[in-house]
């Protein structure tokens, strides 16, 4: 991808970051920089601005700007987990929401551990998500300064999703 090509996209995104990351990148053209080095330096300008974002409670602009740095980089490191665990958030946000209004919240739960098809879930595919969520976002293998807070969203779901499981397999059998 070109500097024009950049550029119209920049345009067409409302994010003002990636306009600046656009001028930014075309300051290091002078400098000398190569296209992939370019792309590289947006990738991570875009994660640094997705942690901001997070830090300052905008989860929908944290989520862009990961996706953005993903776009401009696909081989950024640890990129998918900081994504996983922005949107760990955002369904917790979301479970907060039904819970003031009232609603069944066992959907949002089922999407915290990343679970599409809820309709038929057993014991095993939950530890099994469980597990596979829990890798991504864990502290210790994702330095996001969401990880924490999601490895601990994600743990309460699948405990609140287990105990649901277990009361609905022991009232089945009475």
């Amino acid at each position: 991808m070109n500097i024009s090509a950049l550029r119209v996209e920049a345009a067409r995104c409302p994010c003002p970051y990636k306009v600046q990351v656009v001028v930014a990148m075309e300051d290091f053209r002078v400098q000398g920089f190569c296209q992939s080095q370019l792309t590289q330096i947006a990738a991570q300008k875009a994660k640094l601005a997705a942690e901001e974002y997070f830090k300052l409670g905008n989860l929908d602009m944290a989520i862009e700007q990961a996706f953005a740095a993903l776009d401009f980089n696909p081989k950024l490191p640890l990129i998918q987990n900081y994504i996983a665990a922005y949107m760990v958030h955002k369904f917790a946000s979301m479970q907060n929401l039904y819970k003031r209004k009232k609603r069944n919240d066992s959907e949002i739960l089922y999407s915290v551990l990343f679970i599409e098809d809820f309709s038929s879930v057993d014991e095993a595919t939950i530890r099994k998500h469980f597990k596979e969520t829990a890798l991504l976002i864990h502290p210790d293998k994702n330095d996001s300064v969401a990880a924490e807070g999601a490895f601990k969203i994600v743990r309460q779901a699948w405990e609140t999703l287990l105990s649901d499981q277990n009361r609905q397999r022991k009232a089945g059998r009475r």
